[in-house]
């Protein structure tokens, strides 16, 4: 192959390359604008504070000025967190455009709202990499779905003060990265799965109904007695 060709195949392999990384990081940028579109559309917002979330804007990484979002750099589309703790957004069930912002987000924040679904099955396989959850104080009902161990880099999973019943997934056995996880203040009831053992006790506590209470023993000790029927051990 003389030169000339050898130049002109090089180019034309670059030219392709190329191309295709523009294709794919084009298509990556639609799938964040579509998953914050969609969330967007999805709840209610009494306080405007989504009125950041201009999409006419298409400049480089223009979706980390977006109140609540965080990328995973300034000039990148890429969705690394969404916090939008106290925003008092709601909504009959979280947003399942969420998972347009799977391939990249590890933290989901939606604390102090008022969602009052139950968590969706699918939250971990519309996100599998999530390291942090937090639905904590919404109006979150329902069971816990066992489903939550496919996030399996779960560090935080903070459910407490919603209306959860049922018991704790014997599943999340399974998440062995786990190192913060409160339940506190639902209708819950059961055995407490032993990888439980030696977290705090207030993640537990105030799970009660009106003729049971949990009573959690973790590591040998008693948290604390309840004079009412039906209780939890572990």
């Amino acid at each position: 192959m003389n030169p000339r060709s050898s130049l002109c195949s090089s180019l034309f392999m670059f030219i392709t390359l190329l191309g295709l990384h523009v294709y794919f990081a084009s298509s990556q940028v639609e799938d964040y604008v579509r998953c914050l579109r969609g969330i967007e559309d999805t709840v209610s917002d009494p306080q405007a504070r989504l009125a950041t979330w201009r999409f006419d804007n298409t400049t480089s990484g223009f979706i980390c000025d977006f109140e609540g979002v965080s990328c995973w750099g300034r000039r990148e589309n890429r969705v690394l967190g969404l916090d939008l703790r106290d925003t008092k957004l709601s909504g009959n069930k979280i947003p399942e455009a969420l998972k347009y912002c799977g391939k990249s987000i590890q933290r989901l924040d939606l604390a102090s709202d008022s969602f009052t679904s139950k968590i969706p099955r699918e939250i971990c396989t519309w996100m599998p990499f999530l390291v942090s959850i937090d639905l904590s104080s919404n109006k979150l009902s329902g069971h816990i779905p066992p489903t939550i161990v496919n996030c399996s880099y779960l560090n935080e999973l903070v459910l407490s003060n919603n209306q959860l019943s049922g018991s704790i997934p014997s599943e999340f056995g399974s998440l062995n990265r786990l190192k913060k996880f409160s339940v506190a203040n639902n209708r819950l009831s059961g055995t407490i799965p032993e990888i439980f053992n030696g977290f705090d006790r207030e993640g537990f506590e105030g799970n009660s109904k009106k003729n049971d209470i949990i009573i959690v023993a973790a590591g040998g000790w008693l948290v604390w007695e309840a004079a009412w029927e039906g209780v939890i051990n572990l």
